[in-house]
């Protein structure tokens, strides 16, 4: 017989007595294996355990808006003027993270955001707001969440560039609102303030 036959009804030798043991000992033969692996059940890991790996009911795609991926900062008064570009900023990759708890159906969505920027011909150096909107559409032309965030860029004296990142997390589907075709779009927010709320939209 080969060591690895050995070992194998070893292991079976064993298991069977630990069954026997548990049939002929009253109480401990009522425990589950988990049960008695585990020293008992554990309501609050259960439902961890549940959450965690409950299906997720709707995980939309992450996508940049058309005309949005590329934000330049001009010097004050000179806007669209090319030879006057502080910083050059882009949208390069973004990810999403989806949840669903199994008791209220809602499903809640992170979105991690990254990207560069660079500085223009001015060669600013410093840090710069990025306008960055976040919208979650549903059946092409609901909205169920719309967001804008001033997400800070900076770039160190002695660097042409660096690297910024923002995460968005909140974004929730109701169950009431689970079904359907969804996207998530996100880019850069450059339109102007409403001066009667005195800020963007």
């Amino acid at each position: 017989m080969n060591s690895s036959m050995k070992h194998v009804i070893e292991a079976l030798a064993l298991a069977a007595a630990f069954v026997g043991a548990g049939c002929s000992s009253g109480a401990m033969g009522n425990l589950s294996p988990r049960q008695l692996i585990a020293g008992g059940p554990d309501p609050a890991a259960e439902q961890k355990s549940l959450e965690q790996f409950a299906p997720v009911t709707v995980c939309p795609q992450v996508e940049v808006r058309d005309g949005t991926q590329l934000l330049r900062v001009f010097e004050k008064g000179r806007d669209g003027d090319l030879g006057a570009v502080r910083f050059q900023a882009s949208i390069r990759k973004f990810a999403r993270e989806c949840h669903t708890d199994p008791s209220t159906g809602l499903t809640t969505i992170k979105v991690g955001i990254w990207g560069r920027i660079m500085t223009g011909p001015i060669g600013a150096t410093g840090t710069t707001k990025l306008p960055i909107r976040v919208v979650a559409v549903r059946n092409g032309d609901e909205v169920l969440f719309s967001q804008l965030y001033q997400t800070d860029a900076t770039i160190i004296p002695g660097s042409a560039a660096a690297e910024w990142t923002e995460i968005v997390d909140g974004i929730g589907i109701p169950s009431a609102k689970a079904t359907g075709s969804f996207v998530i779009y996100v880019g850069f927010d450059e339109s102007k303030p409403d001066p009667k709320k005195g800020k963007r939209s």
